[in-house]
């Protein structure tokens, strides 16, 4: 970056934002060939490794509305990719459940996510990257701890 006739090497958040981006790109393409939007993404990925969840929860671990879940979660059922069950406990609950479509598209998915993280690692030592782990949670640690909220 230049500014002011000096170059300015780019703020570390927005270095982290810039990368982040590129990944989320990345991942709507593995959507994307994997013949889904990228709202099924991680709906699906979540409901592999935690079958008969709630949309509460599915909203809670996505990080988006329980509306939106529920619109993607409607869409999804139409297009054969999940399933609602009652609970058996509580009739007012409902679970979600991969169809068999849903299932093999998930582990699609996160085949290919698992490949391109292992070709990320590839790149980098293993000294490296586990220092870039310990620097990101200490990262983590001081946004949760030390910022104040707005």
């Amino acid at each position: 970056n230049y500014m002011g006739g000096l170059f300015v090497e780019k703020p570390l958040m927005l270095l982290i934002r810039d990368t982040y981006r590129l990944w989320a790109n990345y991942m709507k393409g593995v959507a994307a060939r994997a013949g889904v939007p990228d709202s099924y993404r991680m709906v699906l990925t979540f409901l592999l490794r935690n079958p008969g969840v709630s949309q509460k929860e599915l909203a809670a671990h996505c990080g988006i509305t329980t509306a939106s879940v529920s619109q993607t979660v409607k869409e999804m059922g139409l297009t054969g990719y999940l399933k609602k069950e009652a609970d058996d406990k509580d009739l007012r609950y409902v679970r979600l459940y991969l169809t068999e479509k849903g299932e093999a598209c998930a582990k699609e998915i996160r085949e290919a996510i698992h490949q391109a993280d292992a070709r990320v690692s590839a790149q980098l030592t293993w000294e490296k990257e586990k220092h870039m782990r310990e620097l990101l949670d200490e990262l983590a640690r001081i946004i949760e701890t030390e910022l104040p909220l707005c």
